[in-house]
Order: structure tokens, then C-alpha cells, then sequence
């Protein structure tokens, strides 16, 4: 395999791989997205060190589209990512109101500790 043709099946399998951690972050499943971006951590390397091996200026114009579409892909898993983190973000916001809420309630149904001790007296 020339290291054109490795590069080029690197790139898909990060392609993969980024797609995958896509659907990952859509269905929140925070395991399975840490698992594809520890697969694209190992994957970086190999894809450097083939890089290097290939001339640069041939390289960069035979993969140019590849590379802006993996690029796009990243992005759009960022944009993912950040749409699930504003939504948690949220829901913790309506958990502490929430919260909150029931702290008064219970308070107001429990007589008050010095009203309490007044009767003793």
C-alpha cells in the first residue's frame, strides 16, 4: 500500500470514527464519545507519521477536501457538543429552582425552632 493509499484510508477510518462520536454526543451516551475520541487520539500519529512520508505540497492538494471535510465533521460534533452542554446547563438551573422550591415548602410546614422552645418556658 503506498502511503497515499494508507493516508487515504486512515482519513476514512477518522471519518468514521468521527461520525460514530456524532451520533454518540446526539444520544448523550458520554461513554461511547470518550471511547471514539480515545480511538481518534491513537489514530493521530500513525496519520502524522504517514503524513510525513508524502510530499508535502502533493499531499496537501490531493487531500485538501478530505481534510476540510473531516474538519467540517469536527465542527459540527463541537457545535453538537455544545447544544448538549447548554441543555444540561439548563436542566441543572431548573433542578436547583426546583430545589429550592421544596426547601421553602418544607419550611413552611415545619413549626419554627423558637416557637418551638417558647412553649417550654
Amino acid at each position: 500500500m503506498t502511503p497515499a493509499e494508507e493516508l487515504s484510508a486512515l482519513y476514512e477510518q477518522w471519518r468514521r470514527l468521527t461520525q460514530s462520536e456524532g451520533q454518540a454526543i446526539e444520544a448523550a451516551s458520554w461513554t461511547q464519545v470518550e471511547q471514539y475520541q480515545a480511538a481518534k487520539a491513537r489514530l493521530q500519529p500513525r496519520i502524522t507519521e504517514v503524513s510525513q512520508r508524502l510530499e508535502a505540497p502533493a499531499h496537501a492538494r490531493q487531500f485538501r477536501a478530505v481534510v476540510e471535510g473531516l474538519m467540517e465533521l469536527e465542527r459540527r460534533n463541537s457545535a453538537l457538543l455544545q447544544r448538549q452542554r447548554r441543555a444540561a446547563e439548563q436542566h441543572q438551573q431548573e433542578l436547583d429552582r426546583t430545589s429550592r422550591n421544596l426547601r421553602q415548602i418544607h419550611k413552611s410546614y415545619l413549626p419554627s425552632a423558637r416557637s418551638h422552645w417558647q412553649s417550654y418556658s
